[in-house]
């Protein structure tokens, strides 16, 4: 399952976009107002549909804002089909360029195949780790016995290597399978990767009082094995 965000005026196309994506098993994230969208929102996002012409603001200049700090996937929804649109589009940083109206059956495929490109991407085989979303994850050939939820984090730590992630977005990290979850919550999946790294010997998580928490830095610049 993936995190989508979808943003776009058009209510009806929005509805569904967020009816066929969750047909697929994908937790879909929908917004008229692109001013609607949250950090949180923005953080645990895998891919993201922007439409181009928006009163509020243009598809382009969000592209242009949140690209410096996302690497996902970003599809363009645009019923401007002029080539130097598109040309326009991708250089903002934009990974493709769907132009209106399109058959959902190719939305839906694009997007299969942008995630299936991610996944790909997700292998981490450095400073001793190695993990994937869909694989275990190991340390030094060890496994570790990681429940959904403590994966999630552990992953979202590890890619960004001393960014500090407060509970409320770790939280909306894994909200699409642990629903009922509070901050409490998360002070508890902390606790069990720490207890679970301890025992090989590796304690990547620091706690940034007040804040949240963060991967070490100099644990992901040691050297691989």
């Amino acid at each position: 399952m993936a995190t989508l965000i979808a943003v776009d005026d058009d209510l009806d196309l929005l509805r569904l976009i967020r009816i066929a994506l969750e047909k697929d098993g994908h937790r879909v994230l929908t917004f008229a107002n692109p001013e609607e969208v949250g950090e949180d929102d923005w953080a645990q996002a895998d891919l993201i549909l922007l439409d181009v012409m928006m009163p509020q603001q243009s598809g382009f200049e969000l592209c242009q804002e949140i690209r410096g700090r996302l690497s996902c996937p970003i599809l363009f929804l645009s019923a401007r089909s002029e080539e130097e649109m598109m040309i326009e589009g991708l250089g903002y940083g934009a990974d493709d360029y769907l132009t209106k109206p399109f058959s959902l059956s190719v939305l839906r495929s694009r997007i299969q195949a942008h995630l299936r490109r991610e996944q790909r991407r997700s292998w981490i085989r450095q400073d001793g780790w190695q993990i994937d979303r869909q694989q275990d994850v190991a340390f030094r050939g060890q496994r570790l016995a990681l429940t959904r939820s403590e994966k999630e984090i552990l992953i979202a730590l590890r890619r960004q290597p001393g960014r500090i992630w407060t509970k409320d977005q770790l939280l909306a990290l894994i909200n699409g399978w642990d629903r009922d979850s509070g901050p409490a919550a998360i002070t508890e999946h902390i606790k069990n990767i720490r207890s679970k790294c301890r025992k090989l010997n590796e304690d990547p998580i620091e706690t940034v009082w007040g804040i949240g928490y963060r991967w070490k830095k100099e644990d992901a610049e040691k050297p691989g094995l």
